[in-house]
C-alpha cells in the first residue's frame, strides 16, 4: 500500500478524531466555573465637586483668603471578577481610567483628579488585581483575598467613591459561621490613593507631630448580623505608632424606627506617644488619646413618603495649647472607617465639641427622592464658646437599574483656624466667623456583560 492511500485512510478519521475532541475541549471550557461564573461589569462616572471655603490660613500668602477647591472629571472603570476554579481558587482584577474635564488652583482636595505637582490630570491604573480563595465546610465558611484590593468597612478602613477607590496590598481572609464573621487583615502599607495612579506609602503623625512612614497594618474585626441586629467591634495596629478601635450598632427597632450607635477610639502606640514638653501648639491631632461617640434615629414615617433621621456626636481630644480632633482619616494616604454623622463637609470632630444633626428625605416616587439636611455644634476655647453649622439640599434620581444621578449643595458657617487646621484663630481674645459654599453632582452608569 502507497504512502498516499495510507493518509488517506488515516488522516480522515484524525480529522473527524480532532474535532470531537476539540468540541469537548471548548464545551468543558465554557462549563468550568471559572468561566461560566465570570463577570464584567462596565461603568462610567461623571463627577463635579466644589468647596468654597475661607477658613483656612494660606502659608505661601501669609494669610486667609477664599479658597475654592473644583473638580470636575469622567471615568470608565471595567470591573473583572472570575468563578472559582475547582470551586476553590479565582481573579479578580479592575481597571481604573479618569479624565480632566475642570480644575480650580485648588482642586487637589476634591479627590476626584491626579494632583502632579500642583497641576490637575486624568490618570489609568489596574487598581485592583487580586487572588481570592473560598472553603466551605458547613457551618463554617472561609474566603480570602491575596494581592491589591479596595475595603469597605472591613477592619479600620473603608472607601468612598471618586473617579476610583483607593486599594491596598495585602492579605485578608473572613471565616463566617452562622450569623457570626471575623475580618482579618495584613496590609504591607502601599497603598494607591483613589485620584492617583501612583503605589504610595500610607504614614502618620504622631504625638509630636512628626510623620512616621507604615511599614505594615494588622487589624480585624468580629461582625453579628441579624435581622433586626448589626454589630461590629474592630480593631487595628499601624507598626508602634497608632492603634484605632471601634463599636458600631444598628438595631430595627420595627418596621419603620432604626437606632445606631458608634463609638470610635485612636491611641498612640509606644512609638508614636507624645515625648515633647514643648507648650507650643504642634501639628499632631492630639496628646494621648482621643475618642468620638454618636447615636442615630431613623423613621420612616408610616403611610407617608417621609424618613426622618436626627444623631448627636461627642469627641474628646485633648491636645496642648490647642484644640484637638479625632480625625477620621487618622493614617494618611487611606480612608478611615467612620459611619458617624459628624462626616460632613466640614467635620465636627473637635475636642469637647458636640453636634446635632437633622434630616429629612421625600421620596416623590419610586425613582426619586428630594431632601435636605443641617448640623449644628457648639465647643469651648480659650474661654468662648464657638458655635457652627451647615444647611444643605440634596435629591437622588435612579431612573433605571443601572443609571443614576445625585446632586447636592450646601453653605456653612464655621471660624478661622490656625495652621493645625483645628484650633480656631483668636483676635483679642475672639474668633472671627468664616463662610463655606458646596456643590456636588454625580452620574453613574453600569452594565454588566
Amino acid at each position: 500500500m502507497t504512502v498516499k492511500k495510507i493518509a488517506l485512510i488515516l488522516f480522515p478519521s484524525c480529522f473527524v478524531a480532532f474535532g470531537a475532541n476539540a468540541g469537548d475541549w471548548e464545551n468543558a471550557i465554557k462549563e468550568n466555573s471559572f468561566v461560566a461564573d465570570s463577570e464584567l461589569e462596565l461603568s462610567t462616572r461623571n463627577m463635579w465637586k466644589y468647596l468654597k471655603s475661607e477658613n483656612r490660613y494660606d502659608a505661601n500668602e501669609q494669610r486667609y483668603r477664599k479658597q475654592v477647591a473644583q473638580a470636575w472629571g469622567q471615568n470608565i472603570q471595567l470591573d473583572y471578577q472570575s468563578g472559582y476554579f475547582a470551586d476553590f481558587i479565582g481573579f479578580d482584577a479592575s481597571y481604573y481610567g479618569a479624565i480632566k474635564l475642570a480644575a480650580s488652583k485648588d482642586f487637589a482636595s476634591r479627590a476626584i483628579l491626579y494632583n502632579d505637582d500642583g497641576e490637575a490630570k486624568g490618570y489609568n491604573k489596574i487598581g485592583q488585581r487580586y487572588a481570592k480563595f473560598k472553603l466551605d465546610f458547613e457551618p463554617v465558611n472561609f474566603k480570602g483575598k491575596a494581592g491589591w484590593f479596595t475595603l469597605k468597612n472591613t477592619g479600620i478602613f473603608t472607601n468612598s467613591q471618586r473617579l476610583s477607590l483607593n486599594t491596598y496590598n495585602g492579605y485578608y481572609t473572613n471565616t463566617a459561621i452562622s450569623d457570626w464573621n471575623l475580618d482579618l487583615l495584613y496590609l504591607d502599607g502601599k497603598v494607591m490613593r483613589r485620584d492617583s495612579p501612583n503605589i504610595d506609602r500610607m504614614y502618620f503623625r504622631d504625638g509630636n507631630g512628626v510623620n512616621h512612614d507604615i511599614n505594615h497594618v494588622v487589624t480585624g474585626g468580629i461582625n453579628y448580623n441579624t435581622k433586626p441586629l448589626k454589630a461590629s467591634y474592630f480593631i487595628g495596629q499601624a507598626d508602634d505608632v497608632f492603634r484605632q478601635q471601634g463599636l458600631e450598632i444598628k438595631y430595627k427597632l420595627n418596621s419603620d424606627i432604626t437606632l445606631s450607635s458608634q463609638i470610635y477610639g485612636h491611641e498612640y502606640g509606644s512609638d508614636g506617644k507624645r515625648t515633647s514638653t514643648d507648650t507650643k501648639r504642634g501639628k499632631q491631632n492630639f496628646d494621648k488619646r482621643a475618642w468620638h461617640y454618636a447615636g442615630e434615629i431613623e423613621w420612616r414615617v408610616p403611610e407617608t413618603p417621609w424618613t426622618l433621621m436626627t444623631g448627636i456626636t461627642h469627641t474628646t481630644a485633648h491636645k496642648t495649647n490647642g484644640v484637638g480632633q479625632f480625625a477620621r482619616n487618622p493614617i494618611g494616604n487611606t480612608r478611615g472607617r467612620f459611619n458617624s454623622p459628624a462626616y460632613a463637609d466640614i467635620d465636627y470632630v473637635r475636642d469637647g465639641e458636640t453636634m446635632l444633626a437633622l434630616k429629612a428625605e421625600y421620596q416623590v416616587n419610586p425613582t426619586w427622592s428630594v431632601g435636605a439636611n443641617s448640623n449644628y455644634s457648639e465647643f469651648s476655647y480659650s474661654g468662648e464658646r464657638l458655635k457652627q453649622g451647615q444647611v444643605g439640599l440634596f435629591t437622588y434620581w435612579k431612573p433605571t437599574e443601572n443609571l443614576s444621578v445625585s446632586l447636592s449643595g450646601g453653605m456653612g458657617w464655621h471660624h478661622q483656624q490656625e495652621s493645625d487646621n483645628s484650633t480656631p484663630k483668636l483676635y483679642d481674645g475672639e474668633s472671627r466667623r468664616a463662610h463655606s459654599l458646596s456643590g456636588s453632582m454625580t452620574t453613574t452608569y453600569r452594565f454588566k456583560m
